[in-house]
């Protein structure tokens, strides 16, 4: 993935830095013999997914699920990239031993933290066009039929070239393109699949959802653990509890509407 697309996507990512953890979770030491444990954000929208995902890779892999739960929303820092990030992470590994939830492009693997690695995916999400109406899956027809609505800094804002432009629509957040979508203000809007199953799932509404043939739309979901630490048994165990669930056709229940990652 280029540099500048990174920057592009680092705003869709989900805050990975805690907020008011008390401080006896942060003194919990990592992982007891037979025990994984998980840090999860419930700012996150699939929050309850990743805890889902943790308790069933654990029990496949006869291990016991622990969790130090963070809230990034309340927190003013911006520690969503670069140094700051990879420094909290770093802060972060020694209370817990894998960090649910970190999209990753499809087939790309070189934009991670500093000094992480990553365990095997466990979603397959990324943007989806979403409508009121019934969708057009080709993104050339979708911009000739009207306006189409984008969240800044993000890889649906590279779609748009000279010819195409004048169907752009940027707003700042996804629930800005939301509003605008179930307004009419635009007639397809290319969001944050997780964010937009949140959304549905509060506030049921007839919204038609694709995956584009585009660049940049499909992700996997990851968990991370510091690289200099190498595979411990905790980090194992997660992995063979996933290809576990995965083998025995179970991983698709658990993460349900999402999808299976792909090869």
């Amino acid at each position: 993935m280029s540099s500048s697309l990174a920057r592009k996507t680092q705003r869709l990512r989900p805050r990975v830095f805690a907020a008011g953890v008390v401080a006896a979770a942060l003194a919990a030491t990592p992982a007891l013999a037979g025990t994984i444990t998980f840090c999860v954000d419930k700012a996150n929208p699939m929050f309850s997914v990743d805890q889902a995902v943790a308790k069933a890779a654990a029990a496949a892999a006869k291990d016991d699920a622990a969790f130090l739960v963070r809230d990034s929303s309340t927190d003013d820092e911006d520690q969503d990239s670069g140094v700051d990030q990879a420094k909290f992470l770093k802060k972060l590994a020694k209370h817990c031993d894998v960090i649910m939830d970190f999209p990753v492009e499809a087939g790309e693997l070189g934009d991670l933290p500093d000094g992480m690695a990553v365990s095997v995916p466990y979603v397959r999400t990324g943007f989806v066009a979403a409508s009121d109406r019934t969708l057009v899956k080709s993104f050339a027809a979708m911009t000739r039929d009207g306006k189409v609505g984008v969240v800044m800094l993000t890889p649906a804002s590279t779609y748009f070239t000279e010819a195409n432009v004048s169907a752009e629509q940027v707003f700042d957040t996804n629930g800005d393109l939301y509003a605008a979508l179930r307004q009419g203000q635009v007639n397809v809007a290319l969001l944050w699949q997780p964010w937009l199953v949140n959304e549905l799932a509060a506030r049921p509404a007839p919204v038609n959802t694709e995956f584009l043939a585009m660049p940049h739309t499909v992700w996997n979901v990851v968990a991370l653990y510091p690289q200099m630490a190498g595979r411990s048994d905790a980090v194992s165990g997660f992995d063979n509890g996933i290809r576990a669930l995965e083998r025995g056709g179970k991983l698709a229940a658990v993460i349900a509407p999402f999808g299976v990652p792909r090869g």
